[in-house]
């Protein structure tokens, strides 16, 4: 349980730290700073609502008794009722803002449910019985105690699994009982999601804002994900079987993008022109070659700190919890050729901190380059690529230079060649050599 603040206390820095600390104490070295705000709640103060960096926010309504909305750092905010039952406070979920719940529905349904709480469960989400859970409170759980149980999965990968219950599992089946749900309800539940259903713009802060669209790679993410939370729920004896098991989503098109030699160039020379001008921030011109001549997931890249760098050694070392293979892998090492080298060596190799800085927080790593990719494509005519494509790209040169695909894995920092292998088909260099050679020697032997 996190510390509640009320909004009208006039707190000083020195003493949140010691609230923050002493919540981090009381929630086995988790920080949920609770910030509660008493207000006349409405859609637009929802929409304006401030992100919190960690714990949550509280946002409670001034006209409905209990109800208030919960704002959490992923940028999700939820309309909940607060009860009482005997002695005990209980909180109840009563849907997602804009997954389809406003204010006004949420105020009729949160009267609605105070007025009949005597025939409701009076128990929270840890002690339902198998009968009266439903999949909103088995996320909520899932959510909570799922990390606690797998320790080697990054925090990241669970930031992206709460993205896919959140946007798409809840608005669609989360008022289903867990132990009734079917197949036919995933499987609906998938169609609605490569429909569009729950296409919705979600605000993340002041000025972000995240625009869910679904489609079939939403649909295929969000069922590898309800798939490992309902096997979570058969380990926690909630569940005796696994309804979206035997369930599969068509694959998307996969987007075959990388860059030619032509491109390459013309890549290089809009970078050069707009740093020396100052069209192009030097930070983001110099990570957008990195990218390319390592190969590099963004990731990697924009939070690497100076300490994982090793110019001696020429690579830099990835810590396992903050790469995608690390699980497996362990440290990743991303090998530096002598042009990355030259890159970092402009960036002030002996300061300490992160290597991509934010510009306006330089204890942050830089977050944001899409608006910087999006002009530099446009200017050296590379249409529609993608930040991920120069990845891509460094594959698809090292395939047409003859490199081992082993050592390309190696790399990628790729868990088995399997993944490599899908980047073979991004060159046809080797496979016209190899159709120029066998032609020459058919018609060397007709000659004759």
């Amino acid at each position: 349980m996190g510390l509640d603040i009320p909004c009208h206390w006039s707190v000083p820095a020195p003493v949140r730290r010691l609230l923050v600390v002493a919540a981090q104490r009381g929630n086995h070295g988790r920080q949920e700073l609770l910030i509660s705000r008493h207000v006349d709640l409405s859609d637009d103060v929802i929409e304006r609502s401030d992100i919190p960096a960690n714990g949550e926010i509280r946002l409670w309504d001034q006209q409905q008794k209990g109800l208030h909305v919960r704002v959490w750092p992923s940028g999700r905010k939820s309309f909940c009722v607060r009860w009482r039952s005997g002695q005990k406070t209980l909180l109840h979920t009563i849907g997602i803002y804009r997954s389809p719940w406003n204010t006004a529905t949420a105020r009729i349904k949160a009267a609605e449910f105070l007025a009949s709480n005597g025939t409701l469960p009076g128990r929270t989400i840890a002690s339902k019985t198998h009968e009266d859970l439903t999949v909103d409170s088995l996320i909520e759980k899932y959510l909570i105690e799922g990390p606690l149980m797998k320790m080697g999965k990054r925090a990241s990968s669970w930031k992206i699994d709460a993205m896919n219950l959140n946007r798409h599992v809840r608005p669609l089946v989360g008022h289903l009982p867990v132990i009734g749900l079917k197949k036919s309800d995933v499987a609906g539940m998938l169609r609605d999601v490569i429909g569009g259903k729950t296409a919705v713009d979600v605000r993340t802060g002041w000025r972000g804002l995240a625009r869910v669209r679904g489609g079939r790679g939403s649909a295929e993410r969000t069922l590898t994900t309800l798939k490992a939370m309902l096997n979570w729920a058969i380990t926690q004896e909630l569940l005796s079987a696994n309804p979206a098991k035997d369930l599969s989503v068509p694959k998307a098109q996969a987007k075959e993008r990388f860059l030619s030699d032509t491109e390459t160039a013309r890549l290089f020379t809009i970078l050069k022109t707009g740093e020396g001008n100052g069209g192009i921030n030097k930070w983001h011109a110099s990570l957008i070659r990195l990218l390319l001549l390592t190969g590099a997931r963004k990731s990697e890249l924009m939070a690497m700190r100076w300490e994982e760098v090793d110019l001696t050694r020429s690579r830099i070392l990835v810590p396992a919890d903050r790469t995608k293979s690390g699980r497996h892998n362990g440290a990743r090492r991303i090998p530096l050729s002598g042009a990355a080298k030259a890159i970092l060596d402009t960036l002030n190799p002996i300061a300490a901190g992160f290597v991509f800085p934010s510009a306006k927080s330089p204890d942050k790593h830089m977050t944001g380059i899409q608006k910087t990719w999006k002009r530099v494509c446009q200017e050296a005519q590379l249409g529609n690529m993608r930040l991920h494509d120069l990845r891509h790209s460094f594959a698809s040169f090292a395939i047409a230079n003859g490199e081992n695909i082993v050592v390309i894995a190696d790399v990628l920092g790729h868990a088995s060649t399997r993944m490599t292998e899908r980047y073979l088909h991004l060159r046809d260099d080797h496979l016209n050599a190899l159709s120029e050679r066998t032609g020459q020697r058919i018609l060397a032997g007709a000659l004759d």
